[in-house]
């Protein structure tokens, strides 16, 4: 009976260990499998929300350069060309004071637009919570506002291209940097979108110096 009874509580104890074992492992597998799930849904969302940002970054932008420059912006306010005797450009120098205002009213006035854009969310299709890809397409479109506008920076270049014979043709360019934010439930991710628009341009006659057809003006 002893030996019996011993052999019992043995084969108990094996079974209640195997059942914790079980248990745990199950609760391991849960968890991964949520995981899994969550950050499968976070990258569908942020995907879909960038994709449908892209726009609104766009078209942002260009209202807030077409807000900000209401009038034409004269090449000579932007820069200034200095000349030799022989006619020669010997010095092409930037109005850093216009600039300045320039990028600076541009960014806060994209910023401003944008921001108001994304308040009201952007679509995405209600099966993309699904985390599944090929399902990430269909479904009710939905308002997802879980998006903001991190932060806007403005810079100015210009490029030189050859129109004729000691004659060149300078652009002169805006370049936006939109930064947005996408959160979902504890994670969140920041992407960036580019937009370049023309803000003015010139035909330079003489020749231009290597240092500036290279260089950023």
């Amino acid at each position: 009976m002893i030996e019996c009874t011993d052999q019992y509580i043995y084969y108990k104890r094996r079974r209640i260990k195997k059942r914790r074992f079980l248990v745990f492992f199950a609760i391991i597998l849960l968890v991964g499998i949520i995981f899994y799930q969550q950050n499968a849904v976070f990258k569908l969302i942020v995907n879909i929300c960038k994709d449908n940002s892209y726009a609104l970054s766009a078209t942002s932008v260009n209202q807030a350069v077409s807000l900000s420059l209401k009038e034409e912006v004269r090449y000579s306010e932007l820069i200034a060309v200095e000349k030799n005797s022989d006619g020669d450009i010997v010095m092409i120098s930037a109005n850093a004071l216009k600039i300045n205002v320039i990028t600076r009213d541009i960014a806060q006035n994209t910023e401003r637009i944008l921001s108001e854009k994304l308040k009201n969310g952007v679509n995405v299709p209600i099966l993309a919570f699904s985390g599944i890809a090929f399902l990430s397409g269909t479904g009710k479109q939905i308002k997802y506002r879980y998006i903001s506008v991190s932060g806007v920076d403005c810079d100015i270049s210009g490029e030189f291209k050859s129109v004729g014979i000691n004659q060149t043709l300078h652009s002169v360019f805006v370049t936006v940097k939109t930064r947005i934010n996408v959160e979902f439930l504890r994670s969140s991710k920041e992407t960036e979108f580019f937009s370049k628009v023309l803000i003015s341009e010139a035909v330079l006659v003489g020749k231009v110096p290597e240092i500036y057809l290279n260089g950023r003006l």
